[in-house]
C-alpha cells in the first residue's frame, strides 16, 4: 500500500471511529428521533438499529456527558420518551348517549336521553376577567394571537398563555406529551377556560400510548375513533372537573383532497364530545366559518365589506384575519348559552 493510500485509509478509519463515537454519545437522542418518526418501515428500521446502540452506550456510561450538558442548559428531559396518556378520572359509566332519529316506517322511536341542565354562560368583565389558556398544534397560534389582541381592548378577557407546538397532537404523546402539560395548566395556571386546537396532525393511522400497545386500526375505523374519542373526552373531563370550560376549535375546510376525509372525522368527534359535556364544553365550527357560500374552500372572504385573505398558501393554516374571526366566535361562544 502506498503512502497516499495509507493516509486515505487512516482518514477513513478516523471518520468511521468518530461517527461511531458520536453515535454512542448521542444514542439516546437518535433513539428519540427514531421513536418520533411517522409510522412505517423506516421507523421500524430506525428503532431496530438504535435499540442496541442505546444499550451499548449505557453499558459504557457514554450517556453521562450528554445528560450533563443537557442539565447544564436546562434541557435535561429532552431525550425522554413519554407516551403515557394521563387521564386521571375514570371513564364515564355506561355507553355514551346518542341522539335517536326516526327511521322510515317507525311510529314510536326510542326517545333521546333528556338533556342535562344548562348553566348560565360565564360572566366576565374588568372586575372579574375570564382567564384563558390557548394550546394545541400549529393551528392554535393564529387564533391564540388574535385572542391576545382582543384582550387588549376587552378588559374582561385575560389570555394567560398561547402554546402552539408544531406537528403535535393527542395521537402522539411521544412527540410532545400534552397530557402532562394539561395537568400542569390545571394545577399551575388555573385558567377559567381553555381553547384547544388539535387534530390536524392527528389525522393518520398511528397512535402512541394506546393501552396494551394494541393496534387501533386505520384512521376512521371503529377502534381509531373510539380511542381518539376516549382521549378527547378524557381531556374535556379533566378540565371540566377542575371547573375549567373547554372550547374545542374544529378543523377548517382544507384546500385539495389531502385532509378532506380526515378532518371531518376529527371534527365529528370534537363536536360530539363537546355536545355531551355542554355547557362546560363548547365547539367552534371553523369549517363552515371559512368556507364559501357554496360550501367550498376559498382563500378569501368578505368581512365588513372588504375582501380579506383568510388562508395561507398551504390551504390549511390561518391568516391573522381568519384568527380574528375565530377569536370573535370564541368570545361569543363563551358569553352565550351553548
Amino acid at each position: 500500500m502506498t503512502l497516499p493510500e495509507q493516509s486515505a485509509a487512516r482518514a477513513i478509519a478516523v471518520c468511521v471511529l468518530g461517527l461511531a463515537l458520536g453515535s454512542l454519545l448521542n444514542a439516546e437522542g437518535l433513539r428519540k428521533t427514531a421513536q418520533t418518526q411517522p409510522d412505517g418501515a423506516r421507523r421500524d428500521l430506525a428503532l431496530h438499529v438504535t435499540r442496541p446502540l442505546v444499550e451499548t452506550s449505557r453499558f459504557l456510561h457514554l450517556t453521562a456527558p450528554r445528560r450533563g450538558l443537557q442539565a447544564a442548559v436546562g434541557r435535561e428531559h429532552d431525550d425522554e420518551i413519554d407516551v403515557r396518556v394521563r387521564l386521571t378520572l375514570p371513564p364515564p359509566a355506561g355507553p355514551v348517549p346518542r341522539e335517536r332519529t326516526r327511521t322510515k316506517g317507525e311510529t314510536n322511536p326510542t326517545p333521546a336521553p333528556a338533556p342535562r341542565p344548562r348553566a348560565a354562560p360565564p360572566a366576565f368583565d374588568a372586575a372579574h376577567p375570564l382567564t384563558l389558556w390557548v394550546g394545541g398544534d400549529s393551528l392554535a397560534q393564529v387564533p391564540g394571537d388574535a385572542l391576545e389582541r382582543a384582550s387588549g381592548s376587552n378588559p374582561g378577557l385575560d389570555v394567560v398563555a398561547v402554546e402552539s407546538r408544531l406537528s403535535t397532537g393527542l395521537a402522539r404523546p411521544d412527540l410532545y406529551n400534552w397530557y402532562t402539560r394539561f395537568g400542569e395548566v390545571i394545577t399551575r395556571l388555573r385558567p377559567k377556560a381553555v381553547v384547544l386546537s388539535f387534530g390536524a396532525d392527528d389525522a393518520h393511522d398511528y397512535m402512541a400510548g394506546v393501552p396494551g400497545d394494541r393496534d387501533v386500526g386505520p384512521l376512521g375505523s371503529a377502534g381509531w375513533v373510539a380511542e381518539y374519542r376516549r382521549r378527547v373526552e378524557g381531556v374535556t373531563r379533566e378540565f371540566n372537573d377542575a371547573g375549567i370550560i373547554t372550547v374545542w376549535l374544529g378543523l377548517p375546510i382544507p384546500d385539495g383532497p389531502g385532509f378532506k376525509r380526515s378532518f371531518p372525522i376529527v371534527n365529528s368527534i370534537l363536536r360530539s364530545v363537546a355536545k355531551v359535556h355542554a355547557p362546560h364544553s363548547r365547539y367552534v365550527d371553523t369549517w363552515h366559518m371559512l368556507d364559501s357560500a357554496s360550501g367550498k374552500f376559498t382563500p378569501y372572504l368578505r368581512v365588513g365589506g372588504k375582501l380579506k385573505l383568510m388562508r395561507l398558501r398551504d390551504g390549511v393554516h390561518f391568516t391573522p384575519a381568519a384568527g380574528d374571526l375565530i377569536a370573535g366566535e370564541v368570545v361569543r361562544t363563551l358569553r352565550s348559552p351553548p
